[in-house]
């Protein structure tokens, strides 16, 4: 079996340890630990605001606490979509069912007003998916705050 050619990027970091403490020159060094300073400060700043040098208006996660919050926009809204689907739908269904118990069972009241009772529960059912297609759309422009390391997500407080 041969071995391909193919390029790959990334590759770990295969030196022994002894070898991952010499200098180019062949010496050895003290082992020290690499700290990504920029994430050292920025999680130093965020929480505090008593430290002279804090970001006052860095955002936290309500939940966690962690500075790594990212903002998206909302995006399209399949559960307000269905939400109005399954409502208009109910409306209409139960109009049509109000207006057959009327026509059964003759209560009393005028015909006509079961007619048009009957009436708005068919448009009712035949506007009900392009209602809820167009609810769905309501609010995507909104700006979302998520935590990257516990997920939380919620809406920003607005600017005054």
């Amino acid at each position: 079996m041969q071995r391909g050619t193919r390029t790959t990027f990334n590759q770990p970091n295969r030196s022994t340890p002894a070898q991952a403490n010499m200098t180019t020159s062949g010496q050895s060094r003290a082992a020290s630990p690499q700290v990504n300073r920029a994430t050292v400060s920025q999680a130093g700043g965020a929480g505090s605001q008593s430290s002279g040098t804090g970001n006052v208006n860095a955002v936290v996660c309500r939940k966690c606490k962690s500075p790594q919050v990212v903002a998206n926009k909302r995006g399209y809204s399949f559960a307000n979509m269905f939400k109005t689907l399954g409502i208009m739908i109910l409306i209409g269904i139960l109009s049509i069912v109000f207006v057959s118990f009327e026509f059964m069972y003759g209560t009393g009241s005028s015909p006509s007003a079961a007619e048009a009772v009957g009436v708005i529960g068919m448009i009712v059912l035949f506007l009900s998916l392009p209602t809820g297609i167009l609810v769905g759309f309501a609010g995507r422009s909104e700006l979302i705050n998520g935590c990257m390391n516990c997920g939380f997500k919620w809406r920003p407080a607005k600017r005054k």
